[in-house]
């Protein structure tokens, strides 16, 4: 027997019954977890240093927030002490004893990555929904399945609850009538963790950038990337993260190389790339024409199948011989089933396997010619002309 299975066994293990509930009741757990943020008791918690009683945080939260005025909301001792155990028994902070709580790893990840709370409040709120509506949703239909982008759970729960404006609206766009859609855009800059950047995230997984970039030639008869190509284009990239990083990496790359497109033309102009406007979704082929690479960054799981493949049509059709489909996605593990359902619910998406993806290309016309998978953190898969 290997020390690790020695070990192991020396752990009781946990009766299935209480394995169980300890599942099944997780959900309104995570309903607190945006009163956490909300009230930024992470990073109270943090600042304080050591180990802290519930009065110690909410006298550090209500000091802090008395300077707004008299309209601002304090939060209760007895609120901040039910919030931090149900934190500590989710492991997002570490509980000392019965009345005294202390940052962890994870507690001191989220505040120095502000993202990943504003990605934490974006899935205990839209997915807690979506998800707590999925049952009735299914049964109300026969259970119909998959769902449609804008008629899934989230709409379905929309339409119960008598909100008929939002009963067939995208997820982003009920998200953007609420107020909320700045703050998923804060989510997407950095996520819940960045390792490392693209560059170095795909040279890791052994994929040559520079021969897809075509800035080493990627075969014998290719002369290299010339001044008026097009090196690459981020669908949907946002903020230019993406690119920006390429740009840092290449810096011989000029801005009208790296192409962001997004359908919001109000962003602002980012240095060092070109923003270009495209709507996937309503606009008509892909403008950019045999660019060397396209990458799709966390957009096809936001789509069901049918969606999916529409968009990768659009871009086989703008691609020639030399150019590379890069899509960057998590596997579909048991390290992303939450994920997974969390798309599913939300989206009518799905995060995809090997197979899928191979499926996917054969449809588009095209053939994946690199797949990396990675049991935690982003997969990548290229495809190119079949």
């Amino acid at each position: 027997m290997s020390l690790l299975n020695r070990l192991a066994s020396l752990v009781p293990a946990v009766p299935p019954g209480a394995a169980l509930a300890g599942t099944v009741t997780l959900p309104a757990s995570l309903g607190f977890v945006p009163v956490a943020v909300h009230f930024d008791l992470f990073g109270a918690l943090v600042r304080h240093g050591g180990p802290a009683t519930a009065e110690d945080i909410a006298r550090v939260v209500n000091s802090a927030a008395g300077a707004g005025g008299d309209d601002v909301i304090h939060i209760s001792t007895l609120l901040v002490a039910d919030t931090l155990c149900i934190m500590a028994g989710l492991g997002l902070v570490n509980r000392v004893d019965e009345n005294h709580f202390v940052a962890n790893a994870i507690t001191h990840h989220m505040v120095a990555m502000p993202s990943a709370q504003h990605g934490a409040v974006h899935f205990c709120t839209e997915g807690l929904m979506a998800g707590a509506f999925l049952m009735q949703k299914l049964k109300d239909t026969n259970f119909a399945y998959p769902f449609a982008e804008c008629d899934g759970p989230l709409q379905y729960a929309y339409r119960l609850m008598g909100q008929d404006h939002f009963a067939k609206q995208h997820a982003y766009t009920i998200m953007e009538a609420q107020g909320r859609m700045d703050s998923f855009n804060q989510f997407m800059v950095g996520k819940f963790f960045k390792a490392g950047t693209f560059p170095d995230r795909v040279t890791a997984a052994g994929y040559d950038l520079e021969a897809a970039l075509g800035i080493s030639g990627s075969s014998a008869g290719d002369q290299g990337l010339r001044g008026d190509e097009v090196a690459m284009v981020d669908i949907g990239g946002g903020r230019g993260e993406l690119l920006l990083e390429v740009q840092a990496r290449y810096p011989q790359l000029q801005p009208s190389q790296l192409v962001v497109q997004e359908f919001n033309a109000a962003i602002d102009e980012i240095p060092g790339v070109h923003l270009m406007e495209w709507n996937y979704k309503v606009s008509g082929e892909q403008p950019v024409r045999g660019a060397r690479a396209y990458s799709l960054q966390h957009i096809l799981h936001n789509l069901p199948d049918l969606d999916a493949v529409a968009l990768v049509q659009k871009l086989a059709r703008a691609m020639s011989p030399k150019s590379r489909l890069l899509i960057i996605e998590y596997a579909k593990n048991l390290t992303y089933t939450n994920l997974h359902a969390s798309m599913i619910a939300l989206y009518g998406g799905r995060e995809r396997s090997s197979a899928e993806w191979h499926q996917m290309a054969g449809i588009c016309g095209l053939k994946v010619t690199f797949e990396k998978y990675e049991t935690a953190g982003e997969s990548l898969v290229e495809m190119q002309r079949d």
